[in-house]
């Protein structure tokens, strides 16, 4: 259980930072192109984020994999287990109520890089309407 609840909270994270990263250059007007290159050739580059590049591009989880529930579940999990241990878990604060404001929302169902809406600055605005 453990060891599933650890391998959920590094694809939490990493998603979240990819899509953070994603975010962030596109806003600035970078190329995406060129940032994808620059990751690729570098030590950073996880395989994930080639996977679930094309859904947060086109902004299409359908058909999760893994839903952002359950992703929210198993990082809650994730945040319980290791304050059990003693560890330190602040840095994760942030996502698990990122992924918070997913629950009840048509996100929920979804695949898990959903998240990338969250991290856009339109969420907030969408969700309540305004």
């Amino acid at each position: 259980m453990h060891t599933k609840l650890a391998l959920n909270q590094l694809i939490a994270s990493l998603t979240h930072a990819f899509s953070l990263s994603l975010q962030l250059v596109q806003a600035a007007g970078v190329e995406r192109e060129s940032f994808l290159a620059l990751l690729r050739g570098s030590a950073l580059h996880a395989p994930t984020f080639d996977k679930k590049l094309p859904r947060m591009v086109a902004g299409d989880y359908a058909n999760p994999n893994f839903p952002t529930a359950h992703l929210r579940k198993d990082l809650n999990l994730f945040l319980q287990a290791a304050q059990r241990q003693g560890l330190h878990t602040e840095g994760l604060a942030g996502l698990a109520a990122l992924l918070e404001r997913a629950a009840g929302s048509p996100l929920d169902g979804l695949d898990y890089s959903a998240l990338h809406e969250l991290t856009g600055p339109c969420w907030e605005a969408e969700r309540s309407g305004a």
